[in-house]
């Protein structure tokens, strides 16, 4: 199951983006960056915890530190359960707007399940 899950979650942001590729952007005061579009992972501590309850159904996200910056990662099947403090494996996909509607691209981030 969890295979599944991760190949499903590659699958998607390899479908959505292509190929992995580097493009150039240029950065905040004109400075010119390299920077990776495509899914990339990473370890990160988690920094906060969000977690809801109705009933049997349940929600979680974490805050983490990605690039100098908190961004919220999505736990859409909550399958984990990590406390601040841990460390978490992360899924961070970058996509361009759907049929290419906007200039801008799209950052989600996702949970990897335990031990991937």
């Amino acid at each position: 199951m969890k295979n599944t899950l991760i190949i499903l979650m590659l699958a998607i942001a390899l479908s959505v983006t292509g190929c992995s590729r580097k493009t150039s952007a240029a950065g905040v005061a004109g400075e010119s960056a390299s920077i990776q579009v495509g899914p990339e992972r990473f370890q990160a501590k988690v920094l906060k915890v969000f977690f809801a309850k109705k009933g049997e159904a349940i929600f979680r996200a974490y805050v983490v530190n990605w690039n100098q910056q908190d961004v919220v990662v999505s736990d859409p099947l909550a399958m984990t359960d990590h406390h601040v403090g841990d460390t978490i494996s992360v899924l961070a996909m970058d996509n361009p707007y759907p049929h290419g509607a906007e200039a801008r691209r799209l950052l989600a981030f996702v949970v990897l399940p335990d031990g991937r």
